[in-house]
């Protein structure tokens, strides 16, 4: 293959993989927003932090898009090498990457100081977290139906 056909097919799949995550995408804009909300207000009225809605939601949505970006590196990784990356190292690539992440973007975005940083940060992992948490149980049951159904035999019970 020539450079062309590869930067073509690699462009294929990433809209492909956009159209595949596209759900997940608008649920996390969302659930973002909303979080985003109660991390706003929690900040004004407790901290007295001048920092803008706007802000808040940006950083908010960027570090659970970033843990998200990891948990596919992941992925791919572990499938391409035959690693075997289990729900545990997940959720620890979530909690590293998007406190990093949203601690940077407090820190230097709102000029808040590192207290008052971390405190956000852990309010904004907590959202990243619960998002996925409720993520993939949908996901788990969308994909297992009769594992959370009896359908008809009873091997399927825990």
């Amino acid at each position: 293959m020539d450079g062309l056909s590869t930067i073509v097919l690699a462009i294929i799949a990433i809209i492909e993989l956009l159209i595949l995550y596209s759900p997940f995408i608008l649920g996390w804009i969302v659930y973002s927003y909303i979080f985003s909300k109660l991390i706003y207000s929690f900040a004004k009225q407790y901290f007295n932090i001048n920092i803008s809605f706007s802000k808040t939601w940006t950083i908010t949505f960027l570090s659970g898009i970033i843990s998200l970006i990891i948990i596919l590196i992941f992925f791919f990784l572990s499938s391409l090498y035959s690693v075997n990356v289990t729900t545990k190292d997940y959720f620890i690539a979530i909690i590293v990457t998007g406190f990093i992440a949203s601690l940077i973007a407090y820190k230097y975005l709102s000029n808040a100081n590192l207290r008052v940083a971390i405190v956000m940060s852990f309010a904004t992992l907590l959202a990243c977290l619960s998002f996925y948490i409720i993520a993939y149980i949908v996901v788990d049951y969308l994909l297992n139906p009769c594992y959370y159904q009896a359908c008809g035999t009873l091997h399927y019970i825990k």
